[in-house]
């Protein structure tokens, strides 16, 4: 039997209440990617409220719609591209035996570009709504609703981990931020702290952290600090972050 690529879906709760879904599926394409060599698995530590699953699913289907939209789009391009060309050349053509005008090509251009452009738009909208898209748009759609969430120790401990940043003040979050208790993550596995690593290096992907990622073991406190206080960084979660990092690497 075919070895399935294991993909797991971390909730995390906050301190307040609040949840974080942490997952594969922002990136653009992912979704489309996914087939039954994959086996998807959802994992939490306190238990999920149901409106914030049922947003989270919600929120998976705006991705599948955006994924196949573009899917489709890149796939079909050449013909509608090739069928509004068509469609220039023969409005071009029939306006420049019947439209007498004392400036000639104008008209013809404008007629002909107008009518491309409204083929191309009338293409898309057909492929939108082709079979083909309504298929991959339900296969993606099912693979989401197949998703089981299950209790997790390690995502737990990654809760308690971050409700203890949430309940200390600013200076003695970014102090801590190189110090990993030894009993921390113990019930974790290699291949969860992996993914749940790389789904957080691509939360804090943007140019504010970039930098600053390149080389974790040398952050700057005082940057950090300066960041905190315009809130331009989820501190808490960033310094976890940096202790799971450092966790994989002992």
């Amino acid at each position: 039997m075919q070895n399935k690529k294991k993909l797991t879906i971390f909730h995390i709760y906050r301190k307040d209440g609040s949840s974080i879904f942490l997952h594969p599926f922002s990136e653009p394409g992912f979704l489309l990617k996914l087939d039954n060599d994959y086996e998807i698995v959802g994992k939490y530590g306190h238990e999920p409220r149901v409106e914030s699953l049922t947003m989270f699913r919600n929120d998976l289907y705006r991705l599948i719609e955006s994924a196949v939209k573009s899917w489709i789009n890149d796939i079909r391009f050449i013909p509608r591209f090739v069928l509004s060309a068509a469609v220039f050349l023969i409005i071009y053509l029939i306006a420049a035996v019947v439209i007498r005008d004392p400036i000639p090509v104008i008209d013809e251009l404008a007629l002909g570009l107008g009518g491309s452009i409204a083929m191309f738009f009338v293409l898309s909208k057909k492929d939108q709504n082709s079979e083909k898209s309504s298929k991959k748009r339900l296969y993606l759609r099912l693979v989401v609703d197949k998703i089981v969430f299950e209790e997790d120790e390690f995502v737990k401990e990654v809760e308690e981990v971050l409700h203890y940043n949430e309940s200390i003040d600013r200076n003695g979050l970014i102090n801590s931020i190189s110090i990993v208790d030894e009993k921390s993550f113990c019930n974790s596995s290699p291949e969860d702290i992996k993914q749940l690593i790389s789904y957080l290096d691509n939360r804090f992907s943007g140019k504010i952290y970039r930098k600053k990622i390149e080389n974790l073991e040398n952050l700057e406190k005082n940057k950090i600090s300066r960041w905190a206080e315009d809130n331009k960084i989820d501190l808490s979660l960033f310094v976890m972050y940096k202790k799971l990092k450092k966790k994989i690497n002992t």
